[in-house]
């Protein structure tokens, strides 16, 4: 059979995917759907079977047979076994091909599975999924990084998916934007649930609400920037109003949890100000690039 060109063709590319979960299903629904050539790979499981039989495919247990022919091959998989399914597949990958990794591995997991792939490294994407799949499909926002994430968007977005390529990209920056955007939502998520928590044992929790009404007002950007250049000169006083209110909570009864963790991080912060003197009036950039340093600086200090 002749060789395939590149994903960058103007033709449909041929699809492996390996994994057949949540994930998996959703895509292997909506690409069957499209008329995509498609072939399947999954361990056995209950659930492997079920989905197969829903979508009406045959499932290969062999993924590098799966995988030898494909243009593009989704790893849709758990993180924990993405090494080893690299390791299969990269004997069998094509030339031209493009293996992305939408697992949930960890950043260094990601790098060290594209380095399995030897010469064909740059052939691997690094793909976040970053939002949730049972509700938007294929249509769920994916980022992609690595030299071939332009390509692979170009492809995947040809076929109704909705993936943004970071240019000048490496393999592992997808992941980790994926997780310090987790570090900010699921904490922005713990902080509402004990603040709610502590305003409806009060009978105050639409007051609550209404009040927290001015951060409509301006774009989250613009809260960001705020919190980053007040955040050195203010931490004091804050922790002091952070002390006043896990009295508070503590008075009803409830765990101080994400209440405690902000007053660790300014009583933290206040002793950074005592021992290198934040100059006053920065802005957020600076602010940010004073704290990391003292922050780097303190760590240092106590490795000594």
């Amino acid at each position: 059979m002749p060789a395939r060109q590149s994903v960058t063709m103007t033709g449909t590319p041929s699809i492996a995917l390996v994994g057949l979960g949540e994930v998996g299903t959703s895509f292997a629904s909506a690409l069957l759907d499209r008329g995509v050539e498609l072939k399947v790979a999954s361990r056995a499981s209950p659930r492997a079977t079920a989905s197969a039989k829903k979508l009406g495919i045959d499932v290969d247990e062999d993924v590098a047979r799966a995988a030898s022919t494909a243009d593009v091959v989704l790893l849709t998989i758990t993180g924990d076994g993405l090494r080893d399914v690299v390791k299969t597949i990269a004997p069998v990958l094509r030339e031209q091909a493009i293996l992305a990794d939408l697992t949930a591995a960890d950043p260094p997991q990601v790098i060290a599975a594209a380095e399995m792939l030897g010469a064909n490294r740059a052939r691997f994407v690094d793909v976040a999924i970053m939002g949730a799949v049972s509700l938007h499909g294929i249509r769920t926002p994916l980022l992609a990084s690595g030299e071939k994430a332009t390509d692979f968007a170009e492809a995947m977005n040809a076929l109704g998916f909705s993936v943004s390529a970071r240019d000048g990209s490496a393999v592992g920056d997808a992941s980790s934007l994926k997780l310090l955007r987790s570090l900010f939502a699921k904490g922005l998520d713990a902080l509402v649930v004990e603040s709610m928590l502590a305003a409806e044992a009060l009978g105050l929790r639409q007051d609550l609400i209404e009040l927290l009404g001015d951060f409509d007002q301006r774009p989250l950007r613009d809260h960001i920037d705020m919190y980053l250049r007040t955040h050195p000169p203010h931490a004091g006083r804050r922790l002091v109003e952070m002390e006043l209110a896990e009295t508070q909570l503590k008075s009803l009864g409830l765990r101080s949890l994400t209440t405690r963790a902000t007053i660790d991080r300014y009583r933290h912060t206040t002793d950074l100000v005592r021992q290198g003197g934040a100059m006053p009036g920065l802005d957020a950039p600076a602010a940010l690039q004073w704290l990391l340093a003292a922050e780097r600086a303190s760590t240092h200090k106590n490795k000594s």
